[in-house]
């Protein structure tokens, strides 16, 4: 268990004041600040919506005709804040309401500083955890969502082309074919040059739509050689200059660290040829001890990370979360830094195995 967060703020929700100011004073001692001190249920609602604390501690036996166990239940449906019950009721059925609320601790008073301590350390750290597992839930769900959009468009992409430029080649050659057999005075040898000249076209087309969708040369020449085809097909489409640096003569990685840097360089090329407004682009892959490392950085407009990374978190960066799902599947981690104004950078890092490791 990771150390509490002492900058955390907590609400105490007591109707007895000397109580309640002594209890402040506890979670304040423990290195806590207190959020504040509500009397009864609607105040403890009400702040709980204005201060926005990260957790309340609520006794159940409140002033009014509301208790704190229903305080509690509209607290954690309304603002997902994390409740530990702090009573002098153990009766079951007190026990068995309180439950239905989903409370992260229960303490009977009187009670222990190191009871209070370890409870509040417990319920921040198990609150964190389970925002984490909601907010990666909402991120796979959203990715598993685009990966179908994108699998979609890409098939009905692949359709159209084949379609549209291998079908009118073959096309082309069936009727070529056909009218060979009935035109006798135009030369057989015109109509055959005529259809390998429309082969080759269609030869050309099949390279171009293999290529599109996997590099042929990432599988035979390695990662070195497709980094550096990718970066000069997109320094030609979008205008800016990209350098690239490696390390030759090194062995070939493990084919998914080798797929992954590729696919996250490609992605943060069209990230910067669609909002960056960059002019230089750099891009280094280095291998620092038991680690590689791949770093692409621009000079462009830059953007405000806290807001991408809330997009992300909601589905609306899926760029953003097809690199990081890539990193993690092969072991690895990504960082990206930006600033507006400042450019930014894409850092990939993930454990050096090579092809051999895997034989």
């Amino acid at each position: 268990m990771t150390a509490p967060v002492k900058s955390a703020r907590i609400l105490v929700v007591e109707d007895e004041a000397i109580v309640a100011r002594d209890i402040a004073s506890q979670v304040q001692a423990l290195g806590y600040e207190a959020a504040g001190i509500a009397a009864d249920a609607e105040q403890a609602i009400q702040m709980a919506e204005r201060e926005r604390p990260n957790l309340v501690l609520m006794d159940i036996q409140l002033n009014g005709a509301v208790d704190g166990i229903a305080a509690a239940s509209a607290i954690r449906s309304r603002f997902n804040l994390p409740i530990v019950f702090l009573t002098a009721f153990a009766a079951d059925e007190v026990l068995e309401r309180a439950k239905l609320t989903e409370p992260f601790g229960y303490i009977l008073k009187p009670f222990s500083e190191r009871e209070l301590s370890t409870t509040l350390a417990m319920a921040l750290y198990k609150h964190e955890a389970e925002t984490r597992l909601r907010n990666t839930t909402r991120q796979l769900k959203a990715l598993s969502r685009r990966v179908l959009e994108v699998q979609e468009q890409e098939r009905r992409r692949v359709a159209v082309e084949l379609h549209d430029e291998l079908g009118q080649s073959l096309t082309a050659i069936k009727i070529n074919l056909q009218l060979s057999q009935r035109l006798k005075d135009k030369a057989l040898a015109d109509i055959n040059l005529e259809n390998i000249h429309i082969v080759e076209e269609a030869l050309q087309q099949v390279r171009r739509l293999a290529t599109n969708l996997r590099p042929s040369m990432l599988d035979d020449l390695g990662l070195a050689a497709a980094l550096q085809w990718i970066t000069e097909q997109s320094a030609n489409r979008s205008g800016f200059s990209v350098t690239f640096h490696h390390v030759r003569s090194q062995p070939r990685l493990a084919a998914d660290i080798e797929t992954a840097c590729f696919r996250i360089v490609q992605e943060a090329l069209t990230n910067i040829a669609r909002h960056a407004q960059a002019k230089q682009v750099e891009i280094r892959l280095d291998r620092h001890e038991d680690h590689v490392t791949l770093r692409i950085a621009d000079d462009g407009c830059g953007f405000n990370l806290d807001e991408m990374r809330i997009r992300a978190v909601a589905g609306d960066s899926i760029g953003v979360l097809g690199m990081q799902e890539r990193a993690t599947l092969v072991g690895g981690e990504l960082t990206i830094e930006s600033a507006l104004g400042q450019g930014s950078t894409v850092q990939f890092r993930a454990p050096w195995r090579t092809h051999e490791d895997l034989l």
